[in-house]
Parts: C-alpha cells; sequence; structure tokens
C-alpha cells in the first residue's frame, strides 16, 4: 500500500502555513549534547578515534560506554525538528523492509571510541536487539549492526557545531553514505540544505533533484526545505518526500488532512441530496 500518493504537494490549508522566526540557539559552552555525551570533535581527539588493528582483539567493554545521561533536550525548534523527521518517516514511508530512524541517538564506531550523536540518523535493513535494555543494544553501535547508517543529518543552531568541519570528517571516516547538514537560519552554509554523499571514502557535495527535492536514489527517499506550521510554530522545516515531491506527512498531519477530506466528501454528497430532492 502505497501510503503517500493521495496526498497534496503543499499543505498549506492542513498543517504547513509558512513565516519565519528567530530561536534561542544553544550555548556555545555546552559540553555535552542532550542525551548523550557528545563532546565538541577537534584534532586533538583524534587519538581517541585511532586504533592499532595489529594488536590483540580485545573484549569489548560495553557497560563502560555512554549510551545516555539525561541531559536536558535542545531548544524548541530543533527538539520539533528533531521529532517530526522520524515520526513523519514512521507514519508516511511505504518502505517493507526493517529499517531504523531515530533522533538524538549516539554511534560508536567499530571498536568502540569517542561516541557522535546525530540529530538524526537512517539505517536500512536493520532491526531493534531483542533486549533493548543490554547496553550494547541502547545505541547505534556500528560493531553490533555491522554497518553504519545510510544517512545522518545535523540541525545547525549556532556558529560553532562545527557541523561542516569536524563533524563531517568523523562521518566521513564511520563510512555513513549520506550526509545532509540542514542550516534553516544560515549560520554557516549559503544554503538551507547541503548534502554530502560518500565517494571513494570521501564527502563530495550531492545535488541530484527531482521534483524540487533532493532524490537519494538508491535509499528511495527525498528530503526537502518546506516553510510552515508544525505544532503551532513557523518556521522553514526539513521534510521527507516521495519521487513526486509530495511531503510524508506525521500522524497528526495525516489524521487532519483525513478528516478535512471526509468534511468535503459529506458536504458534496449533502449538496447531490439537495439537488435530487429539487
Amino acid at each position: 500500500m502505497q501510503k503517500n500518493r493521495d496526498l497534496p504537494k503543499k499543505l498549506v490549508e492542513t498543517s504547513m502555513q509558512y513565516s519565519q522566526m528567530k530561536y534561542q540557539m544553544k550555548s556555545p559552552d555546552m559540553a555535552f549534547h542532550p542525551i548523550f555525551a557528545r563532546k565538541k570533535i577537534t584534532s586533538e581527539l583524534d587519538s581517541c578515534f585511532q586504533h592499532d588493528f595489529n594488536t590483540e582483539t580485545t573484549e569489548i567493554d560495553y557497560d563502560s560506554l555512554i549510551t545516555e545521561d539525561d541531559t536536558p533536550v535542545d531548544n524548541f525548534y530543533c527538539e520539533k525538528q528533531m521529532r517530526l523527521l522520524p515520526e513523519s518517516l514512521k507514519s508516511s514511508w511505504d518502505r517493507k523492509k526493517p529499517y531504523i530512524v531515530a533522533a538524538d541517538v549516539g554511534i560508536y564506531e567499530d571498536p568502540p571510541g569517542a561516541v557522535i550523536v546525530p540529530d538524526v540518523l537512517l539505517s536500512l535493513d536493520v532491526q531493534y536487539a531483542t533486549n533493548i535494555w543490554k547496553k550494547k543494544h541502547r545505541c547505534y553501535m556500528i560493531g553490533i549492526f555491522k554497518k553504519p547508517p545510510e544517512l545522518v543529518i545535523e540541525i545547525v543552531s549556532n556558529k560553532t557545531g562545527e557541523e561542516d568541519t569536524a563533524k563531517l570528517r568523523r562521518y566521513e571516516s564511520m563510512g555513513i553514505k549520506y550526509y545532509v547538514i540542514f542550516d534553516p537560519c544560515l549560520h554557516i552554509l549559503d544554503s538551507k540544505i547541503q548534502v554530502y554523499k560518500l565517494i571513494n571514502k570521501s564527502y563530495v557535495f550531492y545535488e541530484p533533484e527531482l521534483n524540487e527535492c533532493v532524490w537519494f536514489y538508491d535509499l528511495n527517499i527525498g528530503m526537502i526545505v518546506q516553510y510552515g506550521i508544525f505544532e503551532e510554530m513557523e518556521a522553514d522545516w526539513l521534510r521527507w518526500c516521495d519521487e513526486n515531491g509530495n511531503i510524508l506527512l506525521a500522524g497528526y498531519e495525516r489524521s487532519i488532512f483525513f478528516e478535512r477530506r471526509a468534511q468535503a466528501l459529506e458536504k458534496e454528497l449533502a449538496k447531490l441530496k439537495e439537488k435530487l430532492i429539487q
């Protein structure tokens, strides 16, 4: 069943009517990212990511790794944007095979070094472990899933997050195929969305467009920036879309759409009845 074929391309009258706003951004002095310990990545931490494969392999102590630290969540806008992306994909994507999409979940390399926490990650053909409370199953361990995520997203909220430098190099070294930087206020980019694709172990700009969206052909999903209202907040929002440019709606957006369509059908039926009576 293709869930999104009959939905409108522009959701102006349902839930996405748009006007720009400014928000309080994350303090540059924050040492840790919400939920996971996302330390500022610098060249001084390079030694944390190196591993001598000539040495004898030792058993990984997963219990010593940080998988959550209960740090308060991000600013209002970023919190909504990070919920919108996973929720809308789960509600409206017609993919049959399993996948994991998650916000604010840490990724550990194989073997684990310092954790990095993208705002959103997408990994195809993987499933959650049965015992999700085991330490090694609580976040995305590349050594456990046997592959990196296909795509990660970073939402820029200030000029100090290093999304286009240190984080880019980090995701590149991890072998993540697509890296999306969304900069709604143009803090570090000249455009609101910038996408990289991993080719020969290096990131290059990725700009294929299909029906006004960035289309990931091998993932069968696209992304587009749409200006509108989400949960009473007006702003530019990063949205998933299908090959026709239709926005993938979140659950409550689908409810609103189908409710309004039902109301419109009822009005049409009432008009037909009046004509028949006359």
